[in-house]
């Protein structure tokens, strides 16, 4: 990958290298997704475990009540339909 050079600008660089600047930037891109898919998988499989603690104590609820506990009762900022898809996934009914 090309690191910043003062006296150079990217396009020079690449221009001398003989790089396509547009590789360049997809090769920066793709370092950083790979760490934020890495924190997101962590924190999915966090949240699924969450969910599966509540279902496990309360059998009979529904995608509706376990988002709004983990909503109002966990510090994390949730979508209704996030809870849903999960609930789905693992194969639990996503009743309200």
């Amino acid at each position: 990958m090309i690191k910043r050079h003062p006296a150079m600008s990217e396009r020079g660089l690449c221009g001398l290298l003989a790089l396509n600047r547009s590789a360049v930037w997809r090769q920066r891109k793709g370092v950083s997704r790979r760490v934020v898919n890495l924190e997101k998988e962590r924190e999915k499989r966090e949240l699924v475990e969450r969910m599966q603690e509540l279902v496990k104590e309360y059998p009979t609820w529904g995608y509706g009540r376990i988002w709004t506990w983990l909503r109002f009762r966990d510090p994390r900022c949730i979508n209704k339909k996030r809870v849903e898809r999960l609930m789905c996934e693992k194969g639990r009914p996503a009743a309200t």
